[in-house]
């Protein structure tokens, strides 16, 4: 059957964040699936949250240099908070990749929700390329049996589901029958060669 994870909490997301970065400083390696092939995604989304990240650092030394002396610690504290939580987003997506695996299609968001399907119900997988504007696991405006689950709104593949698979994605629209998940990957061609059975166990970068 499939299972949804829906997006958590605040203070979940801000679990799996904290620990996400702790894990990777400690270089904990990420839990992998037996015989699965790990494919990594929101490569956009993670050039631009290091870049910004990076970017806070300097930014944070020039402005305490002119804050007067009492506002410096609160305004460092805040900064360090902002820095510590770019890096650990980054961490938490690399973290959290897509798997394919001979029983099972994980897609992962890192922290927006997750869909995990079983991987005979996944019949087809092709590279596309559109724009589904919103970010996580939702649904696709215009088509009431497609959803989205990426973090970002460029989409790079398309799965196609026979039989359709019921779905409850935590929204308040309740269950619907889907039988088409677009979803991004950073290496699309290896996606889609897993998918049809190309390609072994392996990560694809």
């Amino acid at each position: 059957m499939p299972k949804v994870t829906v997006k958590p909490p605040p203070r979940r997301r801000a679990q799996i964040v904290a620990r996400s970065l702790c894990a990777t400083i400690a270089r904990r390696p990420a839990r992998s699936q037996e015989e699965a092939t790990v494919i990594r995604h929101s490569s956009e989304l993670r050039t631009l949250l290091l870049v910004l990240t990076l970017t806070e650092i300097p930014v944070a030394f020039l402005v305490s240099g002119v804050l007067p002396p009492p506002a410096r610690p609160f305004h460092a504290l805040l900064e360090v908070t902002l820095v510590l939580t770019g890096f650990g987003v980054l961490a938490t997506i690399a973290r959290h990749p897509h798997t394919v695996s001979p029983s099972r299609v994980v897609l992962r968001t890192g922290l927006l929700g997750d869909l995990d399907l079983p991987r005979e119900r996944v019949r087809s997988a092709v590279r596309t390329l559109r724009t589904v504007q919103g970010r996580g696991l939702r649904r696709v405006p215009g088509e009431p049996s497609a959803v989205v689950c990426s973090l970002g709104s460029t989409i790079g593949v398309r799965l196609r589901l026979d039989p359709p698979v019921p779905l409850d994605l935590g929204d308040g629209a309740g269950s619907r029958d889907v039988d088409t998940v677009y979803v991004s990957a950073d290496a699309a061609d290896a996606f889609t060669r897993a998918l049809s059975g190309g390609a072994g166990p392996r990560a694809a970068r």
